[in-house]
């Protein structure tokens, strides 16, 4: 693999610094309004697991990806997407600066990350919410084998504008 996965520290803020202003994940982080305290709360891991993303020969952070376990997750865990044989289920995020995108580089991470943690888990599957318009992680998902699910459902982000969002169950394997 390309990449590999760390935890992270305070030295972070500089290298993903630049995700603030990113279109798909402003309307939903809370890193735009306090960058240090984003940090110390990836740190924490108090939502569940979350690591930093790296070059195999780089310390930067050229990305994230975590795990809300089912009581921290948002309600894409709970919509009427997911049905009963998913329960519980943990919500996958994950994204990369944008200098490191379009190199497989999230899918690899992804894999490797859902390998070290979910055997720590009780999942039964994994949800992915993803905006409508973001075409290259819904195409992520699909690669990854998750299921697409209806309905869509309209969740209201954190300035106010409702967005449409699908989702995607990825089963675990028991």
């Amino acid at each position: 693999m390309d990449v590999r996965l760390r935890r992270w520290s305070i030295a972070d803020i500089e290298d993903v610094a630049v995700m603030v202003d990113d279109q798909h994940l402003r309307p939903w982080s809370t890193m735009g309004a306090d960058l240090d305290r984003w940090v110390r709360q990836e740190i924490a891991e108090d939502r569940g697991p979350s690591r930093a993303i790296c070059l195999r020969e780089d310390d930067r952070a050229i990305g994230r990806v975590a795990l809300r376990l089912p009581e921290s997750a948002s309600a894409a865990v709970r919509c009427a997407a997911i049905r009963g044989e998913d329960q519980p289920a943990g919500e996958l995020s994950y994204w990369l600066v944008p200098a490191a995108r379009g190199r497989g580089l999230a899918y690899s991470a992804i894999l490797l990350f859902l390998e070290s943690v979910l055997g720590s888990t009780q999942l039964r599957s994994v949800v992915l919410d993803i905006e409508v318009c973001n075409h290259a992680s819904i195409r992520l998902a699909e690669r990854l084998g998750a299921e697409r699910r209806n309905p869509t459902r309209v969740e209201i982000d954190r300035r106010g504008v409702p967005r449409t969002l699908v989702t995607y169950v990825m089963p675990i394997a028991l």
